[in-house]
C-alpha cells in the first residue's frame, strides 16, 4: 500500500488494535453476550464528532464478532433531501424478505418497523448497525422509536451512530434520543478526540511534528489519518488538504472515478460508475486500496462524508454539471429507483423537466411514510424550477407544499404557500375549487393563533360552497365553523355547527366530516357536564380509522381538556392512559398526536379571494350570523383545539 496509514485503521496503532477505544469495545462484547444469553435485545447510542472514530468503532466491533452474529448496517443519506428510509434501504439489501418489501413498498413506519422486529427473531443475535442518525429523515426516525421502544423483543444489538456537535435544541433526533436514552436497554456511549498520546503512536513512522499535529486535528481521528496519508512530510492547514493530497497520488483515471463517486452520495453502484466514467471503472482497486473508497452494500463510497465533500468541492462547475447529467439519465433509464435521487441530479443539472416530474413523485413517496419533512422538500425543490408552468399547476404545487409543511407544524410556511397558491388561483382566475381552498387554510391560521382571519377564511368558503350542491366540502366547512366557536368557547354556536356538519356528512356518507364533527359536537357538551358528550368523542375515535387517526388525537387532547375542567378527574385519568396506549401503538402517527389535520379532500382548488384574504374581510361575502350565528368572537385565551 502507498499509504503508512489507512484511514479503514485510523485509530490504530501497530499493533492493529484500535487505539483508546477498548473501553468501548468491552462495553459492546458485554451487552452482545447478554442478547446471546437472555435473548432480549440492546440499544447502543453512540455520539462523538465528525470524524472521531465511530464508524471504525462499529466496523471493528462487527468483523470481530461477525462469526457469532449476524451483521446487517444501513446509513442516513448526507443530502439537503434526505430519501425517505434510507437507512433501512441499505439494510433491506442485506435483510430481505418481508422487511425488503415493506422498505421497497414505502409503507407507513409501524409496518417497517414491525417487519424488522419479526425479521430480527431468530435464534441467534443480529448486529444492527444505523448510521448517521443526525441526517434521518422523519419518517426513519420513526420506526427507529417504535424499534428502539421494543429493543428488549428481540434478540439483537442495535448500534446507532450520530454526530452530538451537530444537534441543535430543535433537532428532531434530539427528541428522540431522550425517548430512548432512558429505556431499560438503552446505553450511551461517547467517543472522545485521540489523547496527545495517541497520536504520537500514529506518527511515530511519520517525518511529522505529532504535537502540532494533534494541535492542528485536535486529535479527530479522520483529520489524523488524512494528514498521514497525504505523506507530504508537513502539516496541511486543513484536512481538505490532505484528503486531495492523497487523491493527487492516484492516477488520473483513478482521480476521474474518485470524482464521479463524489456526486453521487451516498453509494455509487458500479453499473452508475459505468455509465458516468466508462474508461475509468478498470481503477477501481486502485481506489479502494489507496484507502479513499471502501466497499460498501450495493457499491463502493467515501470512508467519511468529509473526504466526499473536499472532493466534491474541486470540481469545475462545467464538470460537476456533466457527471450530475449523466446521473440523472442513468439513474431515470434505470427504473426503479428512489425518485428522490433522481429528483437530486436533476436539480444539480438544472434540468427542470425532471425536477418538475421526480420531486412531486418524491414528495408523494415521502408522504406515505410519514416524512412530511422530507415531503416539504421536495414540493420546494419542484417549486423553485416551476416559474415556466401555468399559474394553475404552480398553485397546485404550492398547496401540496403548504399541506405537508402543516403536517410537521411550519405553520408560517403553510400559510404563506397557500396564500401564494391563493394569489396564483385567481391570477388564472381558476373558480372551480376556491372554497375549499380557503377552507383548508382555515385551521391552518387557528392552529397558528389568528382566529379573526380564521374566521374570515371559513365564512369566505361557505359562501362560496353553498352556491353549489351539496359536498363533503360543503359539510366539513360547516365542521371547521364548528371547532372555531368551540375555539373561542362559544358552545352554543359549537353544537349548532357541528350537527349541521354531523347532519350533511350522514346524507353524503362522508366518513371524514362525521368524525370531525362528534369530537366537536362531544367537546361542546362535556364541557357544560353533559355525559353524553364523552360518548360522542368516544365514537369519534371508534370511527377515526387510519385515515383520520389526527381526529382521534383530538379527541383524546379534547376529552382531558373538558374533564378536567368539569373535575371529572376519574374520567381524566382513563382517558391519559389510554392515549397513551393509544399513542405508543404500533400503528401511531407523529402527527396524530399533535391533533392535526389530514384532509382528504381533492387536491385541485382554485381561489379567486386572495387579494381580498390578503386585504382582510370587507371584500368577502355577507352572511346572516346573527343569534348563534352570531360572528365569531375573538378572544385573548386562545384554545387550540
Amino acid at each position: 500500500m502507498a499509504s503508512g496509514v489507512d484511514s479503514a485503521n485510523a485509530e490504530t496503532g501497530r499493533g492493529g488494535t484500535l487505539l483508546e477505544r477498548s473501553e468501548q469495545l468491552a462495553a459492546l462484547n458485554e451487552l452482545l453476550a447478554a442478547v446471546a444469553s437472555t435473548s432480549q435485545g440492546r440499544l447502543v447510542l453512540i455520539g462523538g464528532e465528525a470524524g472521531v472514530g465511530k464508524t471504525a468503532l462499529v466496523r471493528c466491533f462487527s468483523d470481530r464478532r461477525s462469526s457469532a452474529a449476524r451483521v446487517a448496517s444501513g446509513a442516513c443519506d448526507p443530502l439537503f433531501t434526505p430519501r425517505p428510509l434510507a437507512p433501512f434501504q441499505d439494510l433491506a439489501l442485506e435483510v430481505g424478505g418481508e422487511f425488503a418489501a415493506a422498505v421497497d413498498r414505502a409503507r407507513p413506519p409501524h409496518d417497517v418497523a414491525a417487519a424488522l422486529l419479526r425479521a430480527l427473531r431468530l435464534p441467534s443475535p443480529t448486529i444492527v448497525v444505523l448510521e448517521d442518525l443526525h441526517w434521518a429523515d422523519e419518517a426513519s426516525l420513526d420506526v427507529l422509536r417504535l424499534v428502539g421502544r421494543r429493543a428488549r423483543s428481540v434478540p439483537a444489538l442495535l448500534l446507532f451512530t450520530y454526530r452530538d456537535d451537530q444537534l441543535g435544541r430543535a433537532h428532531p433526533l434530539r427528541t428522540l434520543l431522550g425517548e430512548l436514552g432512558g429505556a431499560a436497554a438503552a446505553v450511551r456511549l461517547h467517543l472522545a478526540p485521540l489523547s496527545l498520546g495517541a497520536v504520537v503512536e500514529l506518527a511515530r513512522p511519520h517525518a511529522v511534528d505529532a504535537t502540532e499535529l494533534h494541535r492542528r486535528t485536535g486529535g479527530n481521528p479522520f483529520f489524523v489519518t488524512e494528514v498521514l496519508a497525504a505523506g507530504a512530510g508537513q502539516i496541511p492547514a486543513t484536512v481538505s488538504d490532505a484528503v486531495l493530497a492523497r487523491a493527487a497520488r492516484l492516477s488520473p483515471r483513478g482521480r476521474t472515478l474518485l470524482e464521479a463517486v463524489a456526486v453521487v452520495p451516498p453509494v455509487a453502484e458500479v453499473w452508475l460508475l459505468h455509465a458516468l466514467c466508462p474508461d475509468s471503472v478498470g481503477c477501481l482497486e486502485e481506489c479502494l486500496q489507496s484507502g479513499t473508497l471502501t466497499a460498501v452494500a450495493g457499491g463502493v463510497a467515501f470512508r467519511h462524508e468529509l473526504a466526499r465533500m473536499s472532493i466534491e468541492a474541486t470540481l469545475p462547475p462545467d464538470q460537476r454539471l456533466d457527471l450530475n447529467s449523466r446521473a440523472l439519465v442513468a439513474l431515470s433509464n434505470r427504473g426503479g429507483v428512489d425518485p428522490s435521487r433522481v429528483a437530486h441530479h436533476a436539480e444539480v443539472a438544472g434540468e427542470a423537466e425532471s425536477v418538475l416530474r421526480y420531486a412531486p413523485a418524491a414528495a408523494a413517496r415521502a408522504a406515505s411514510t410519514g416524512a412530511h419533512r422530507e415531503s416539504a422538500a421536495q414540493y420546494a425543490r419542484a417549486l423553485r424550477f416551476a416559474d415556466r408552468l401555468p399559474a394553475v399547476e404552480r398553485g397546485l404545487l404550492h398547496e401540496l407544499h403548504s399541506h405537508e409543511t402543516f403536517l410537521y407544524g411550519e405553520l408560517d410556511e403553510a400559510i404563506a404557500s397557500r396564500k401564494r397558491a391563493l394569489d396564483l388561483f385567481f391570477e388564472a382566475d381558476a373558480t372551480d375549487s376556491q372554497g375549499p381552498a380557503l377552507s383548508f387554510l382555515s385551521p391552518v391560521m387557528r392552529c397558528s393563533g389568528p382566529v379573526q382571519e380564521a374566521d374570515e377564511c371559513v365564512r369566505a368558503a361557505l359562501g362560496i360552497l353553498d352556491d353549489s350542491p351539496a359536498c363533503p366540502e360543503s359539510a366539513m366547512v360547516r365542521a371547521q365553523i364548528a371547532m372555531l366557536r368551540l375555539n373561542v368557547e362559544d358552545g352554543e354556536g359549537a353544537e349548532l355547527w357541528g350537527t349541521r356538519a354531523h347532519d350533511m356528512a350522514e346524507r353524503l356518507g362522508d366518513q371524514e366530516t362525521l368524525v370531525h364533527a362528534l369530537n366537536t359536537i362531544g367537546t361542546a357538551r362535556l364541557l357544560r357536564g353533559d355525559l353524553e358528550g364523552l360518548a360522542m368523542l368516544r365514537r369519534s375515535i371508534e370511527l377515526a380509522t387510519a385515515d383520520f387517526e389526527q381526529q382521534a388525537g383530538r379527541a383524546y387532547i379534547n376529552i382531558a381538556w373538558a374533564s378536567v375542567r368539569q373535575r371529572l378527574y376519574a374520567v381524566t385519568d382513563a382517558n391519559f392512559s389510554e392515549a397513551v396506549s393509544w399513542r405508543t401503538r404500533p400503528g401511531a402517527s407523529s402527527n396524530a398526536a399533535h391533533g392535526r389535520e389530514r384532509s382528504s379532500w381533492p387536491r385541485r382548488r382554485s381561489p379567486a379571494l386572495s387579494r381580498t384574504l390578503h386585504r382582510g374581510s370587507s371584500g368577502f361575502p355577507s352572511l346572516p350570523w346573527s343569534g348563534p350565528d352570531a360572528a365569531i368572537r375573538t378572544t385573548p385565551q386562545r384554545f387550540v383545539r
